[in-house]
């Protein structure tokens, strides 16, 4: 879809969504709420450019985060505290949401940080 397109859809001329779209004026909230429910966006990233960019990318990073962390522990032959265990997918999911997806060298580093602060 092309910007002019994209801009239509939602009511704005296609000089005020090139305006938002390079940072040359701010995302109204209205707008930014628009989006985010006409096509499932997350408003976080819609307003300040970090984050997942739709909730379909966060159920996908969550689900990755889990199956990573499972595994490593399935590995290890450890089963952990739920507690624990919710603390390193949040770490391995806060990490998928930064990096664009998941990093095997730099979840390796950090799981072998994690066998050593348990020894």
């Amino acid at each position: 879809m092309s910007q002019a397109a994209f801009g239509a859809e939602l009511g704005l001329s296609d000089r005020a969504y090139k305006n938002y779209e390079l940072g040359i004026r701010d995302l109204p909230l209205a707008v930014a709420l628009g989006i985010s429910e006409k096509y499932d966006a997350n408003i976080a990233w819609l307003l300040t450019g970090e984050g997942a960019r739709s909730g379909l990318e966060i159920r996908d990073a969550l689900k990755a985060a889990v199956i990573a962390v499972r595994e490593h522990f399935i590995a290890e032959g450890e089963i952990p505290s739920p507690d624990y265990e919710s603390d390193v997918v949040q770490y391995v999911f806060d990490e998928i949401l930064r990096e664009g997806g998941l990093n095997p060298s730099r979840m390796d580093a950090y799981f072998r940080t994690l066998r050593k602060d348990q020894k």
